[in-house]
This record gives structure tokens, C-alpha cells and sequence, in this order.
């Protein structure tokens, strides 16, 4: 098709590399300090836990994988303070059963059946 796919995976790539500078470097602006035990590993697996509930394909997945990580740990704090990261992973399962493409691939697939729908009315 004319579309040089490796100029364009690596300019995403550098582009996104950017991006994270930008944003390590705005966070050592404001804690004032930087060091490497400063995120853990569970940051990472909540971002990683984050991208999967939300939807992988989409700029929706990720904000709705971002509310997930966001609300979800402070619910479930709230129903047990002793188990919260069972009550987490517990609802982790539930919304990876219930939603194998993430929430955003569920609202797209409740979209296109609601059209459906609409069209046979």
C-alpha cells in the first residue's frame, strides 16, 4: 500500500519514548526526588492490570483501565481491610471473564448489538 510500516512503528515508538521522559521528568519536578525504589513492582502490575481490564485497542481502554486501577483498590479497601488485594484480584477475574477484549471492547460490542437492534425496529 506504499506505507512504510517500520518508519512509522519506529517514529510511534520515539514518539512515546517522549512522552515518558516528559512525564518522569515532570514527576522528579514535584516529589524532588527520584530514585529507583520509588515505584514497585505492584505500580507496574497495576498498570499492566490496568491496560488488560480496560482494552488493549483503545485510547477508551486505556481511561477506563485508568478508572479501574484508580476506584477498584479503594472499593475494595473498603469492603475488607484485610483482604483487599483478594477483593482486587477477585475483581480482576470477574471483569476478565465477563470481558475477554476489556471494557472498552464490551461497550463496543454492546453498540454494535443495541444498533442491531434499532435496525430491526
Amino acid at each position: 500500500m506504499g506505507v512504510n510500516v517500520a518508519l512509522y512503528k519506529t517514529l510511534t515508538f520515539g514518539i512515546s519514548a517522549m512522552y515518558t521522559g516528559i512525564a518522569g521528568a515532570l514527576g522528579a519536578l514535584v516529589t524532588q526526588f527520584v530514585s529507583p525504589d520509588s515505584f514497585s513492582v505492584f505500580l507496574s502490575l497495576s498498570f499492566l492490570v490496568g491496560s488488560v481490564t480496560g482494552g488493549v485497542a483503545s485510547i477508551s481502554g486505556a481511561v477506563l483501565g485508568a478508572v479501574f486501577i484508580e476506584f477498584v483498590p479503594n472499593l475494595a479497601d473498603q469492603v475488607s481491610k484485610s483482604a483487599t488485594w483478594a477483593v482486587y484480584g477477585a475483581a480482576l477475574i470477574v471483569c476478565m471473564y465477563v470481558m475477554p477484549a476489556g471494557m472498552a471492547g464490551m461497550a463496543a460490542r454492546l453498540g454494535r448489538g443495541l444498533r442491531r437492534i434499532g435496525r430491526r425496529s
